[in-house]
């Protein structure tokens, strides 16, 4: 038996709702069968509240309004929802890491810049990033063992310290 799915485009549909807020339907889909899902946004500064209703089914989700992966994030928890996940209301320590990441390196960006946090198959560095500006290109790319290491990396690309400043005549 195969999973219920949804393709990220139909996802990446929903940013609208997502960043407005509002009400939506989204079909998850495998070979025999469709689901209907019910999903309600409301949103305050900083914060996404999602109320997803399937048939008797439903279930809430809370994540950061800044989340580079947010509509990734949604897709995961709907599948996971429509799949019987039991414990797909509450966030893996991998989603943790990722979100506690994203805020540190958010925190070292330039006015103009978004970050992309990822997780890496090199153990030894398991967190990356990629920095891009408003017109898409990209300004830094690192991966980094914690999410201090990379928030540190990103800003050594971005702030490199000039040569002479501090030094006396």
């Amino acid at each position: 038996m195969s999973e219920f799915s949804i393709p990220l485009s139909r996802v990446m549909g929903l940013e609208r709702t997502l960043e407005n807020g509002g009400t939506a339907t989204c079909t998850l889909r495998r070979p025999d069968a469709t689901l209907d899902v019910q999903i309600r946004v409301e949103n305050d500064d900083t914060t996404h509240h999602i109320k997803v209703a399937m048939g008797p089914l439903s279930s809430s989700m809370t994540m950061p309004r800044k989340l580079a992966t947010k509509c990734q994030s949604l897709r995961d928890f709907l599948q996971d929802l429509a799949n019987g996940r039991a414990d797909s209301g509450t966030q893996s320590d991998e989603a943790i890491a990722l979100m506690e990441a994203q805020e540190s390196v958010d925190g070292v960006l330039k006015a103009g810049q978004t970050a992309y946090v990822i997780t890496t198959v090199n153990r030894d560095r398991p967190l990356g990033a990629v920095v891009t500006n408003d017109e898409g290109e990209v300004c830094a790319a690192v991966t980094g063992a914690s999410k201090e290491h990379l928030a540190e990396a990103i800003r050594a690309k971005l702030w490199p310290v000039q040569e002479g400043l501090g030094e006396c005549a």
